[in-house]
């Protein structure tokens, strides 16, 4: 169901982030050649992570970013509420609303879509990254 690119790059980077033990800064260019991505990508994930305050950061040489000091209990779902701009599903058609199926099934849709999303943001707060990253190693 999750169909979320920016989901799938902005976890990859928390993980890497939450397994650096050293006190090296990852790097945007580090992290995009372990995703195999452009670093802009990664910078625009990054951003995002960081106002919602699940990273911060240091900029210039030696600079990077870490796990936020103060936000040591995140999940999941935090990381995915910090990467959606959209609903995972929820394309729509153009129905012709003359139709006993087509003047409803948008709404009909967007109950259930909602519905989804919110079973997946349940599901995602009781996965802690912590733990969720030591399954990498």
């Amino acid at each position: 169901m999750l169909h979320n690119l920016r989901f799938a790059t902005a976890l990859h980077i928390m993980v890497l982030a939450q397994l650096n033990e050293s006190d090296q800064w990852l790097s945007s260019d580090f992290i995009a050649s372990s995703i195999q991505v452009n670093p802009a990508i990664v910078r625009k994930e990054i951003a995002s992570l960081k106002a919602a305050f699940l990273l911060t950061s240091k900029e210039g040489k030696g600079g990077g970013i870490r796990i936020h000091p103060e936000n040591d209990k995140i999940t999941l779902a935090d990381i995915y509420l910090s990467t959606k701009q959209e609903e995972l599903v929820g394309k729509f058609n153009n129905p012709n609303p003359n139709c006993i199926v087509g003047k409803h099934i948008n709404s009909k849709l967007q109950d259930l879509y909602q519905e989804v999303d919110t079973d997946i943001v349940s599901r995602l707060e009781k996965i802690a990254l912590a733990d969720f990253s030591k399954t990498f190693n």
